[in-house]
């Protein structure tokens, strides 16, 4: 034994290389750089779960294949206020979830939780949708009624599935009617009937253009030749035409006031025409007297001799 201590001391006193000293250092350096992260990694994840202050409790109930998993983030309206605390598999097809809210965060009335995912690598969240302007809160210890989540990855690959082959259907389709059965010779020929009838089209719109530029030039000449003195004098005449014209209409319309007048006083009554036509005893009279003219007539016809006695010598 002192031996041995002996050679301890012995051993202690020797100066050791640098070498091995400077790989000691690096080695001590290197355990507190890893050191520092696990604790920071651990006060991160720690913070993030509330630290000293765990909050309240609040549950959710989500469908089987949710993607849930201890220590996913918990959303209100896109703020993170907590975090899942445990994930409990139901058999009747539920997951029972555990959720630790922070304790200055309060989750409204009415509101629903659904499961999104969060990033693209598979990992998810539970995002909790309030209504806006309410005022009241559910209780710590309630559940938050679970709404209509994100279409899940299967969900989407089903989906896409089916959008492929509708596209394969269509494709096979569009092959049949245009390769298949010549249906590109149809439409090139039909390009080309139309570029021949653009063709026609347009040779027609330049004659018609040269036409119509001849019809103006003839216009203007036709303008240009007009003597301004007689359309002046033809005016004039119009003026005066129209002048007379004016004249007779105040004439006429004299002339049937003055008619207007007569009939009047003829309705009215006061003089002989009026009285004749429309006092009823005139008439009667007049009736009664046309009357025995007529009896006289027929009378001198049949007996002329007693009208008219003519003796010859």
């Amino acid at each position: 034994c002192a031996v041995h201590s002996g050679l301890r001391r012995l051993h202690a006193s020797l100066p050791i290389p640098s070498a091995m000293k400077r790989k000691r250092d690096e080695v001590m350096v290197g355990l507190v750089l890893l050191a520092a992260v696990v604790v920071g990694i651990g006060g991160t994840i720690w913070l993030a779960r509330g630290g000293l202050s765990r909050g309240y409790t609040m549950y959710g109930r989500f469908p089987w294949g949710a993607g849930l998993k201890t220590g996913q983030g918990v959303l209100l309206a896109g703020v993170q206020i907590g975090f899942v605390d445990a994930v409990e598999l139901v058999p009747d097809g539920t997951l029972g979830v555990t959720m630790q809210i922070n304790k200055e965060y309060h989750i409204p009335k009415g509101s629903v939780a659904t499961v999104d995912a969060n990033g693209i690598f598979g990992d998810q969240l539970i995002a909790i949708t309030a209504p806006i302007g309410v005022t009241t809160y559910l209780p710590p210890g309630d559940t938050i009624p679970a709404g209509k989540g994100a279409p899940r990855t299967g969900e989407l690959l089903t989906k896409g599935d089916s959008i492929a082959t509708d596209v394969r259907a269509l494709t096979g389709k569009v092959r049949a009617e245009f390769v298949d059965s010549g249906g590109f010779r149809d439409t090139r020929k039909a390009i080309n009937d139309l570029t021949k009838l653009v063709a026609q089209l347009s040779s027609v719109a330049a004659e018609q253009s040269k036409q119509l530029t001849q019809t103006q030039a003839a216009l203007r000449k036709t303008l240009s030749s007009v003597d301004s003195s007689k359309v002046d004098s033809t005016v004039i005449n119009l003026r005066a035409t129209s002048a007379n014209l004016e004249k007779l209409t105040r004439s006429l319309d004299s002339t049937r006031v003055a008619v207007n007048q007569v009939v009047a006083k003829v309705n009215s009554g006061p003089g002989t025409v009026g009285r004749l036509m429309n006092d009823p005893a005139v008439y009667a009279r007049v009736d009664t007297l046309l009357m025995r003219l007529d009896s006289l007539t027929l009378d001198f016809k049949k007996n002329p001799r007693k009208y008219i006695n003519l003796k010859i010598f």
